[in-house]
């Protein structure tokens, strides 16, 4: 099998453990509390990938290392991408879907080219601008909202949590774009999980208790169990693993083009899964969302292959 299609493969299967992950996360909302099902999911994922640091060391024959000069930035990167981002991910799936979730998460690269356009100045362009009218009206589709109904504050209390995720993740990736050119991509994921969950344990100390009474006393210990372990080694660790590796063998462009297929993954493990019902206007909504995120990624695709085409010719 050659790299292409391992790539492609490992990419898919990514995007698969990151789409039942909402899944998965909103199944255990029921038993946990979202900030301490949170610090499990990365105490686990942090035991995991030590392991998987020191064997790419003793491959690599080299011990990696964070530089004094940049502790901070992965400190704050860690809490960022860790510990403030999966907090408000859990918060909110206390009150909305999972799919609106994952579907207000994969907004995320048209935030973020209209957060460089607030803090780098860059121009607004139009054809941006008619994208995120698209996948508005999409999220509105799945939502179904009756105008003649009462304003669902829970709804819209979950929505607001996801947003606030969502521009936390922003911030991680902005923080974390010069750090990926100095470190081992797998050894600075590590070193951000280890970070983000010792805030995550300092801010659910007072819900171990009740881990302790689900652990002796619930029913359903062999499934919430099995989540964790989906959470914290599945998605947390191969997940990334599996998306770093196709990435590595596809490029950067092809890898994030799959990932706009992570709500649609979600809405169908969901239905199965959850039981959450799928309306032909959800369904309209989704596919919405799914294609404004590929308009603008083939846009940022073909613009970066002219570019790289007159750099080679020049």
């Amino acid at each position: 099998m050659n790299d292409k299609k391992t790539g492609n493969l490992a990419v898919i299967a990514g995007i698969f453990i990151f789409g039942i992950n909402f899944v998965s996360m909103k199944y255990l909302i029921d038993y946990i509390p979202p900030t301490t099902l949170s610090f499990l999911r990365f105490a686990i994922a942090s035991i995991f990938l030590l392991f998987i640091t020191k064997l790419r060391e003793i491959k690599a024959k080299n011990h990696y290392e964070i530089k004094s000069e940049d502790k901070v930035a992965v400190m704050i990167s860690g809490f960022l991408g860790v510990a403030i981002y999966y907090f408000f991910q859990g918060m909110a799936l206390v009150y909305i879907s999972a799919s609106l979730a994952a579907l207000i998460c994969s907004m995320i690269p048209i935030f973020t080219l209209l957060t460089n356009v607030l803090i780098y100045k860059k121009k607004l362009e139009g054809f941006l601008v008619i994208n995120f009218i698209v996948a508005i009206i999409g999220v509105l589709l799945v939502l179904d909202i009756k105008w003649e109904d009462p304003i669902d504050f829970n709804q819209l209390m979950g929505m607001a949590l996801m947003f606030m995720a969502v521009f936390s993740w922003i911030a991680y990736t902005i923080k974390t774009y010069q750090l990926q050119r100095k470190y081992d991509s797998i050894f600075l994921l590590y070193k951000q999980i280890n970070y983000g969950t010792i805030l995550l344990f300092i801010a659910s100390i007072f819900n171990l208790r009740q881990i302790i009474y689900i652990s002796i006393a619930d029913e359903n210990l062999l499934p919430i169990l099995a989540n964790l372990f989906f959470v914290g080694v599945i998605s947390s660790a191969l997940g990334y693993l599996f998306y770093i590796y196709g990435m590595e063998k596809l490029g950067v462009d092809i890898a994030s083009l799959y990932m706009n297929l992570i709500p649609a993954v979600t809405a169908i493990f969901s239905y199965f899964v959850l039981m959450e019902p799928m309306t032909m206007k959800k369904a309209i909504g989704i596919l919405l969302v799914i294609l404004s995120l590929y308009a603008v990624s083939l846009k940022d695709w073909i613009q970066n292959k002219r570019s790289a085409t007159v750099r080679i010719s020049s």
